[in-house]
């Protein structure tokens, strides 16, 4: 460990610091910058994940309708084909939306509780 005894070494050694010093700005406000973007995209991940399952529910309902409606018999093989198909994809995105949001923060606050208790839980 460096430590100056003289005021050359002194100003040497602060000018060192100050260099590191706005070293040290400059990564935060970076970082301050980066966290800004992830948490742009967290919440726009967040508001398109719920919208798409607000539209999936309202188009397997309207699926539903045209499937068991009179419509039916209008529609060809390929149509009916195609109208299973599109319920299937529908009954598998919960699963795929449960493991995006594994990836984004919760909005309920449930981890930061946790995290308190087990805080107090250690004191």
């Amino acid at each position: 460990m460096f430590s100056p005894n003289s005021f050359s070494e002194c100003l040497q050694e602060w000018e060192v610091i100050e260099k590191d010093y706005q070293q040290v700005q400059e990564t935060h406000r970076l970082y301050k910058q980066k966290l800004e973007e992830v948490t742009k995209l967290q919440d726009s991940c967040t508001t398109a994940i719920s919208r798409q399952r607000k539209k999936l529910k309202e188009l397997a309902v309207s699926l539903k309708q045209c499937k068991t409606n009179q419509q039916t018999q209008d529609l060809s093989a390929e149509e009916m084909s195609a109208i299973k198909d599109m319920q299937d994809s529908i009954k598998e995105r919960p699963d795929i939306f449960f493991d995006m949001e594994a990836f984004l923060p919760k909005k309920n606050g449930f981890d930061i509780l946790l995290t308190v208790l087990c805080i107090l839980v250690t004191l």
